[in-house]
């Protein structure tokens, strides 16, 4: 594994290319400035949208504003996360932050506006036939009515929305360029800094004695600010909470199926059925204890590779293997995603100041750049393969859907990043050359199935707590987050694992819990995403051709539209029953070839 001391060590061919955002900084500068003028464009239609010509040419305004906006957005959140420590980036950062509030301000009046309009005088709009491009946008806001407030107020959240990332962009900070955790030394003597872009490597490490002082030493040092932790996360789900409540909803979670347009039932049956199969979740932990023969299993010794192979990757063979991987998808597909290798999409290597984890970050008009900590694990790989499925995804929906739509939901993204993991786990392992090549597709498969369903889960559910909590007067502190995690731990993984005494801080590092009800999105998009690579590998009869119309659907549809494209019913509890189903074959799968002698 290569080691950088900081960005200026990494080679150009392993970094992003963002120049087709903006080739300099002067050039930032500059259509910030143009974008200013052009967001103060917007305000002067204030009080005329009732007429529909003038509707329609604030609308062609809104929205090419609103991707330039986008795009320097993109472009400084990008540049800042990838060197932490640099001001520059930083300030960008906060202009850009700054820009989309003046943005929202500029066009608060917008959909007070619509919705004022009385029943004829919105349908009146469509004798203006171009507005037609415009309908589902417009229909979506009307639809509103009960839940937009007077111009005015609608422009105070809109300016007080400005600090509204803070809370999370602070945690991040103290979380992967604050703090100094201290090293710990590898098997070979090597002492190495422990950060959070390299502690889940360090716990994937073989040797115990790594994973548990990597996991301690982080831990002890986020106990620490463990308070101020509770405070951002406190003040960021009351100011959520403080929303829905101004704009008429019962709850947070309310305004969130309102706005997804998903009933609470097919939550209800998720969580049901999560919770009527944990016991496959524990028998996942129990492989797991009697593969690294342990009489007692760690929360530090779950993310381990479970064979002995000590197979590092090349970035190179990394891209290659994916693409032998996801050539069954076709030769659309499969061009789409050589222009992520070769257009230097990724930014792949790890150093201090760079942020922990892998997303990817697109915007209408440009395809996404996806930001990474490579260590050349095959876990890597499955990372690269999942972010360039959400990159693939929004090459298909930008180049299908007008401006205004090119955007998918949480609830739609995540399957096609999923299936991409579960189609190169089935690729590694029909083409392995031993047992254990074999056997790290489906561990990954399982790996993959158990976070992303239940853990996801678990997580939702703490999750909604802390909303139910503040809605109910009280304060998130650190002493509920951690007492709810133990809880939550118990419920769901009962015996088997044995929790230390930092497993209660799981909660400090979940940046997700900054994203409003995120984490549920994962859980059902891979139940979606089990069955589809299933069809897929069985050359399902126009498997293809309805997963190639799933990746076109843009933001006029709603998830579960989108979903029955794959000619799936989310409302069905059969769904999530059908895909535990799948994580227990796996799992057996894997158990009978761990005792045979061969490939099987």
């Amino acid at each position: 594994m290569k080691e950088y001391k900081n960005r200026n060590d990494v080679p150009a061919k392993y970094k992003m290319d963002l120049n087709d955002f903006f080739e300099s900084q002067e050039e930032f500068n500059e259509t910030y400035q143009k974008a200013q003028k052009e967001i103060k464009k917007l305000s002067q239609l204030k009080g005329n949208l009732t007429d529909s010509t003038k509707l329609e040419q604030f609308l062609d305004l809104y929205t090419n504003s609103a991707s330039i906006v986008e795009n320097l957005y993109v472009y400084a959140y990008v540049s800042h996360d990838l060197d932490l420590q640099n001001e520059t980036f930083l300030e960008m950062k906060n202009k850009a932050e700054l820009l989309y509030s003046e943005f929202d301000t500029a066009i608060s009046f917008f959909e007070p506006e619509i919705v004022k309009m009385d029943e004829n005088s919105f349908q009146a709009l469509w004798n203006n036939k171009n507005l037609e491009k415009y309908r589902f946008l417009l229909e979506e806001i009307y639809k509103e009515k009960e839940h937009t407030l007077s111009d005015e107020a609608e422009e105070i959240i809109n300016t007080l929305g400005e600090t509204f990332s803070s809370y999370e962009n602070i945690s991040s900070s103290l979380i992967n360029s604050e703090h100094n955790y201290g090293s710990v030394s590898l098997e070979n003597g090597k002492k190495i800094e422990i950060a959070s872009n390299n502690l889940r490597s360090l716990k994937r490490n073989p040797l115990e004695s790594v994973r548990k002082t990597a996991h301690k030493k982080f831990c002890k040092t986020t106990r620490q600010y463990q308070n101020t932790e509770s405070a951002l996360l406190h003040y960021y789900v009351k100011n959520n909470c403080n929303l829905a409540k101004i704009k008429k909803f019962k709850s947070a979670w309310d305004a969130k199926l309102h706005h997804i347009n998903l009933p609470n039932e097919v939550f209800d049956n998720l969580k049901s059925v999560a919770k009527e199969q944990k016991t496959a979740w524990q028998d996942y932990y129990q492989l797991i204890k009697e593969i690294l023969n342990k009489k007692t299993l760690y929360n530090y010794d779950t993310m381990v590779n479970w064979n002995s192979t000590n197979k590092e990757y090349t970035i190179e063979e990394s891209e290659e293997l994916i693409q032998n991987a996801l050539s069954i998808l076709g030769p659309d597909y499969q061009e789409k995603l050589k222009k992520v290798f070769d257009n230097h999409y990724i930014d792949y290597c790890s150093y201090k100041g760079k942020v922990s984890g892998g997303y990817s970050f697109a915007t209408s008009t440009k395809n996404s750049r996806i930001v990474l900590s490579f260590n050349n694990q095959y876990s890597d790989i499955l990372t690269i393969a999942h972010e360039a499925g959400h990159n693939v995804h929004h090459q298909y929906v930008n180049e299908a859907n007008e401006l205004w739509y090119r955007h998918t939901s949480s609830f739609v993204a995540e399957i096609a990043s999923l299936t991409n993991e579960f189609l190169l786990n089935h690729y590694i392992g029909e083409h392995a050359k031993t047992k254990e090549e074999k056997l790290i597709g489906i561990e990954h498969t399982l790996k993959t199935f158990q976070t992303n369903f239940f853990g996801a889960i678990m997580e939702g559910e703490i999750e909604q707590k802390m909303y139910e909590h503040v809605e109910s007067g009280n304060m998130i502190t650190a002493s509920f987050l951690n007492n709810l995690v133990k809880d939550s731990l118990k419920n769901y993984q009962g015996s088997s694992i044995k929790q230390d005494q930092y497993s209660d801080l799981m909660w400090v590092t979940r940046s997700h819990y900054y994203m409003n009800f995120y984490l549920y999105s994962y859980s059902l998009c891979v139940s979606i995403a089990a069955s589809l690579a299933m069809r897929i590998l069985k050359k399902e009869n126009s498997i293809i051709k309805k997963y190639t119309d799933f990746l076109h659907c843009g933001s006029n549809k709603y998830p579960e539209e989108v979903y029955q494209t794959l000619g799936i019913n989310i409302r069905e509890k059969q769904v999530f029953e059908s895909a535990v189903e799948f994580f227990k074959e796996e799992l057996n799968q894997y158990k009978t070839i761990l005792k045979s002698g061969e490939v099987l």
